[in-house]
């Protein structure tokens, strides 16, 4: 096959010697492998982290508390702050109901595993989608998502991003299958596409452009998608509209931009170029920039071949799209590069499979095919091994004397209620539940100075309302770097008698 062949415009990816059918058996195998690879992956970086059930981050905590105000009867938006759609928290409301009987700590586990669980899924639905590629796109898919960090590290916990992969990617599985169902299809497709954005508002950007890439279907399509975000966010907007917009709307995009990484360092990192820390020489020779650079140049190699191969310029098309936005978004985590993940993957699989079509000969296209994948397993798994783990809870310290607390426990971050298992106990008490204490910085705490957002210590208006707040309780634990009180509002919540303590981890009572 010549080069000239292999690159032709409408060919298939699939190599002419492939067999276009598998037995059965080896497929479900190999979608069986990649579930397990990708969930032991999820769950080795939490376990790292946090724990089933300890403090992982901040954001997780956030969407769990939030999950369970809303079954304890409080409305986002209305009650309390959210600065995301609803979606998310409407997925997790069972998990906070197993957690309100059973204790806390289970129903965050649960959500948890479950959510690794979504991970997994979406590894398999990236197989699933690479697969009509040909075999050698559906292995570098389906294991190449499992082990892609980015996407194991921001499916490890109940983020918003296991959701709205899976709902980008289910949408794309059914839209490039709707032939089957020409009238339905689209629609399917549409409904996970508007699950996703009620999960993160700017997944509207690839649902768009799923829409114009897929035009002919896209009436239906779009109609599946606003209809899904409408029936899931309507009663929320309809109890406090102007609210709602602000918070999910004004306040992410009025957030002070991230001035810690470059937009370098950004694409490096969100296309999993971490500091892996090699041994001797290796570390000289590929650093976290030359890795970074690396792999810019292997994933636009891919997106050159699979704009050529028909049915899959969706694929770099939203890869390139999400880099805009990752790139232009005011704040930096590493798990906003879920936004991207999916598509990178896809990428790198079918315009790798495209590539592979150049070598002559089938043993040394098995042969790269099986480099690639081992060398991309090698570098998510490094990856995880390096995460670093999350200052631990002592539970067995403080939460003994949580339970004895007649009234209410405050904390700056919800996680800590929950590993003390009275987050529940809380709202059941009627006691005031922030889920997302520093986001009122975001919002009605935004504090400017000559056009520019004043830091959380220097901000009065941050310092007045949260410990207000902490102190309105009958005890309370701070332990969270960013809560930043200054030392005279530290003095007053530390002021009452210690309760418990254990190293740095101090619950006090609430001096009156």
């Amino acid at each position: 096959m010549t080069a000239a062949t292999a690159f032709d415009l409408h060919t298939d990816a699939r190599p002419r010697s492939e067999p276009l059918v598998s037995p059965r058996w080896a497929w479900i195998g190999g979608f069986a492998a990649v579930a397990l690879i990708a969930f032991l992956i999820r769950l080795v970086i939490l376990l790292r982290i946090a724990g089933l059930d300890g403090l992982d981050g901040y954001d997780d905590g956030v969407y769990y508390a939030a999950a369970d105000a809303l079954v304890h009867g409080r409305i986002p938006y209305r009650d309390f702050l959210l600065l995301q759609p609803p979606g998310a928290i409407l997925a997790l409301a069972p998990f906070a109901a197993v957690g309100s009987v059973l204790g806390d700590p289970a129903g965050v586990a649960l959500g948890r595993v479950c959510f690794i669980a979504v991970g997994s899924l979406n590894a398999v639905l990236a197989m699933g989608i690479a697969r009509r590629f040909g075999r050698t796109a559906a292995v570098i898919g389906g294991v190449g998502y499992a082990v892609y960090f980015p996407a194991a590290h921001a499916e490890r916990s109940t983020l918003l991003e296991p959701l709205g992969t899976c709902g980008l990617l289910v949408a794309v599985l059914l839209i490039e299958r709707a032939a089957a169902w020409p009238r339905l299809g689209p629609v399917l497709a549409g409904v996970a596409a508007g699950a996703a954005v009620t999960m993160r508002i700017w997944y509207v950007v690839p649902v768009l452009l799923i829409a114009a890439v897929h035009w002919r279907r896209a009436p239906r399509f779009l109609l599946g998608a606003a209809g899904a975000a409408g029936v899931i966010c309507a009663p929320f907007f309809l109890t406090a509209p102007a609210v709602m917009v602000r918070e999910v709307l004004l306040d992410q995009l009025g957030r002070p931009r991230a001035t810690s990484a470059s937009s370098f360092k950004r694409l490096a990192t969100y296309l999993g170029a971490t500091d892996l820390h090699l041994p001797g020489p290796f570390a000289a020779l590929l650093g976290v920039n030359e890795l970074g650079l690396l792999l810019m140049l292997v994933v636009l190699a891919a997106a050159i071949a699979a704009c050529t191969v028909r049915g899959a310029r969706l694929y770099p098309l939203a890869g390139a799209a999400a880099a805009v936005v990752l790139l232009a978004s005011p704040t930096f985590f590493l798990h906003y590069a879920a936004l991207a993940a999916p598509w990178v993957v896809l990428t790198v699989a079918v315009g790798g499979a495209r590539i592979l079509t150049l070598v002559p000969r089938k043993p040394a296209r098995l042969i790269i095919a099986a480099l690639v994948v081992l060398a991309a397993a090698a570098l998510g798994v490094r990856s995880a091994e390096l995460s670093q783990p999350s200052p631990v809870i002592p539970v067995d310290a403080l939460r003994p004397a949580a339970s004895q607390v007649a009234g209410c426990v405050e904390s700056d971050d919800p996680q800590i209620l929950a590993a003390l298992d009275v987050l529940s106990r809380d709202l059941e008490r009627g006691c005031v539940v922030r889920p997302d204490v520093t986001g009122y910085t975001f919002d009605r705490d935004s504090y400017r100075v000559h056009g520019t957002e004043a830091a959380s210590v220097l901000n009065p208006l941050w310092q007045a309302d949260v410990t207000r707040f902490l102190l309105s309780g009958q005890a309370v634990i701070v332990h969270r770097t960013n809560t930043k009180l200054d030392r005279a509002d530290t003095a007053r919540v530390q002021s009452g008698a210690v309760i418990a303590r254990s190293g740095s981890w101090v619950l006090h009572a609430v001096g009156r």
